[in-house]
């Protein structure tokens, strides 16, 4: 028997493939409104050819099969079929050429750029839809309005290697799966997190949630999961599960809180009542139902907010335009008051009339388990930026006839993984990409960025970005793995000053009021705190007066000694004044008739000044005992005095404003040596 068949694209040949796969008996696949959906979704990504991959061996499947089919008496076996998809002319010779070159360059990169996904067919008769990864649309890729998550699939045709970017979908196996288990498959392959191979079946996803929950017991379930089970098939899993009632919730909170996630590459579990819409736009209640969310499309123009669902009763990516209850007859006691219209396309490709409505009741949000912290304290914060903000300038506008031209203020808020967020702002151009045109800006702004670099974070943070009239101001971080007790504000990031200044100018006078009184589901007090004008304390000051802290470059062979560092006998400390003269204090370490004799010099890290001979082969180290220190070099006894240079390539190596540094340090010198003040300058080497 041929491996595969090759075909144009077209109804009667998908139906006419997959009953050559498993015989005549096989029933017309058109009788299902899921293929339906899969036909008109494929002709849309412009499908011309048609490959048939027999004798497939589905993961999925095969565990299913394990679990629960391979005790049925007239089992049909546990090889699927699989169907590739490709928007070009497809023959047997295109594959034949293929194979014979291998992975050439030109025969699969052919293959490869006309690849539209597969959809695997199980030995099922009635709900034979199994592992399907399909090309998202052109449309959701690439726009500010539209988002959908996507992961990579590699496939294996034969050893031709190719690849789609999608997130699987499956329709509902009734005999091992309900729609919630379904939807958790679904929503486990979304998270870009899960290794597609640790991914459980259906059988086994439904098992964990039906186990240890009062009132089950171990079978399969005849109707849907209660939220309760999809909680436990999560917590198996190892995903912390953020739950979410949706009866009093509005549309625009809900909407907010889906593009927070989707921006955030994470899916969503929505639990519904699903009603039939009748002709005369009445609606009926069918029964519960959960779909997963993959993205969303905001509104536009004309164009409506929308939900990109994974339905198993019709197929990926399927849109779900949000309506008003209210406008249906019958809707009087349901809430919420709004729900998702469902609609689909004829072979036309023409919106048909919406032939369901789901009313939302709750949202399932798997996170990675380090992730305590839901998005609602973050954007609470981001609302009461966003309210003051406005607050100020509806004030202005009261006493300055041209305050309609103050700025608007927007932000956007995903979670992200610290080492995602470093890789980007190592990245970033602030002249560029910050908007800042002010050079002294930039370098501020790059020396914050080195100091958000090298501080210390949580694996997982709730990145908010603020922009003033689509202009980026700053981002604030707030550490997901927290509790709603704690700080929760890891850092502040400014990326344009001038925008950032604007945005916490009035946050900064409210600061200096009493804050404690603010509400404990956000971070504003923390917020506050932050923002309030830094004390000067003493470490930050040796840092901007003598420079940052170092560790010697290196350290040469003579100045260790059993293990440790060898100290320089001769030298001194200095916190404070010196009642003698610099002659007094250090001539006699000097040797007089050597003119190379002469002192080295370093300000410690507490700010102490200290002075010891350069003996041979014993620098810099000698005199800091290897620790850590600031700017240092050398003191040369001259016959005009004492000169100091920066000369020292264990510390002073890579100071950028070292003329700057060796000028306080003369100051430095000049201060505890009062009396010989003006015979100490000093010099670049």
């Amino acid at each position: 028997m041929i491996p595969y068949l090759v075909s144009q694209f077209a109804k009667s040949t998908l139906s006419n493939l997959v009953k050559e796969s498993f015989g005549s008996d096989f029933p017309d696949i058109f009788s299902k409104k899921q293929v339906d959906y899969l036909f008109r979704y494929l002709k849309d990504l412009g499908a011309k050819s048609i490959l048939l991959e027999f004798d497939y061996v589905d993961k999925d499947f095969l565990e299913d099969y394990s679990l629960y089919y391979v005790k049925r008496f007239s089992s049909a076996g546990n090889k699927c079929a699989r169907l590739h998809f490709f928007s070009t002319e497809v023959m047997h010779s295109t594959i034949e050429k293929a194979l014979h070159y291998g992975n050439a360059d030109n025969p699969r990169s052919h293959l490869q750029a006309s690849y539209l996904g597969f959809i695997v067919v199980k030995p099922l008769p009635k709900t034979f839809i199994g592992k399907t990864c399909l090309k998202r649309y052109d449309s959701m890729t690439g726009s500010l309005n539209k988002k959908c998550i996507s992961r990579r699939y590699d496939v294996d045709l034969f050893g031709i290697k190719l690849h789609v970017d999608s997130v699987a979908f499956q329709e509902q196996d009734k005999e091992v799966s309900a729609c919630a288990t379904t939807a958790i498959w679904a929503a486990l392959h979304a998270m870009k997190s899960r290794n597609v191979r640790d991914i459980p079946a259906c059988s086994e996803i439904t098992i964990n949630a039906i186990n240890h929950i009062d009132g089950s017991s171990n079978h399969f379930p005849s109707k849907e999961l209660s939220n309760k089970q999809i909680l436990r098939a999560l917590d198996v899993e190892r995903l912390r599960n953020h739950l979410l009632k949706l009866e009093n919730v509005s549309q625009q909170r809900f909407v907010e809180c889906v593009k927070f996630h989707v921006d955030s590459g994470l899916p969503m579990i929505l639990g519904a009542d699903a009603y039939r819409v009748t002709n005369d736009r009445a609606i009926q209640k069918l029964a519960g139902h959960a779909v997963t969310v993959v993205g969303y499309r905001l509104e536009h123009g004309e164009k409506e907010p929308a939900l990109y669902i994974h339905d198993d009763r019709l197929g990926p990516f399927a849109r779900a335009t949000f309506v008003k209850i209210t406008d249906y007859h019958g809707s009087e006691r349901i809430r919420p008051e709004w729900g998702l219209e469902l609609q689909s396309k004829d072979d036309s490709a023409n919106w048909q009339q919406a032939h369901e409505v789901l009313v939302p009741t709750s949202l399932t949000i798997p996170t990675n388990r380090k992730v305590r912290l839901p998005y609602e304290f973050a954007q609470a914060t981001c609302q009461f930026i966003q309210q003051e903000y406005e607050t100020w300038v509806g004030t202005i506008a009261e006493s300055k006839s041209d305050a309609g031209v103050m700025p608007s203020v927007h932000y956007s808020l995903q979670l992200r993984e610290i080492s995602e967020i470093r890789q980007e702002i190592i990245c970033y151009d602030f002249a560029h990409h910050g908007m800042e045109r002010d050079k002294q800006n930039v370098q501020k702004l790059e020396q914050q960025k080195v100091s958000f670099l090298t501080g210390s974070y949580a694996r997982f943070h709730w990145q908010a970005e603020f922009k003033v009239n689509s202009e980026p101001a700053l981002r604030i971080f707030f550490d997901a793995t927290d509790i709603p007790q704690g700080k929760g504000i890891s850092a502040i990031l400014e990326l344009n000053i001038a925008n950032a200044q604007l945005l916490m100018m009035q946050l900064r006078q409210i600061s200096k009021l009493a804050i404690d009184s603010l509400e404990v589901d956000n971070f504003c007090t923390a917020l506050l705190r932050q923002l309030k004008e830094p004390e000067e304390d003493y470490p930050n000051y040796l840092t901007e007066t003598f420079g940052g802290l170092r560790a010697p470059a290196y350290l040469k062979e003579q100045e260790v000694k059993g293990g440790e560092v060898a100290k320089n006998a001769n030298s001194k400390k200095y916190y404070g004044v010196c009642h003698d003269t610099i002659e007094a204090e250090l001539e006699h370490m000097l040797d007089k008739n050597d003119p190379k004799t002469h002192l080295i010099w370093a300000i410690a890290h507490d700010g102490c000044l200290l002075v010891g001979l350069d003996l041979e082969g014993v620098g810099h180290p000698s005199l800091t005992a290897f620790k850590p220190a600031r700017i240092a070099g050398e003191l040369w006894r001259t016959e005009e005095g004492w000169r100091i240079n920066s000369s020292s390539g264990r510390y002073s190596r890579d100071y950028p404003n070292s003329q700057q540094l060796l000028a306080n340090a003369l100051e430095k010198f000049q201060m505890i040596f009062y009396r010989s003040r003006d015979q100490i300058t000093s010099y670049v080497k």
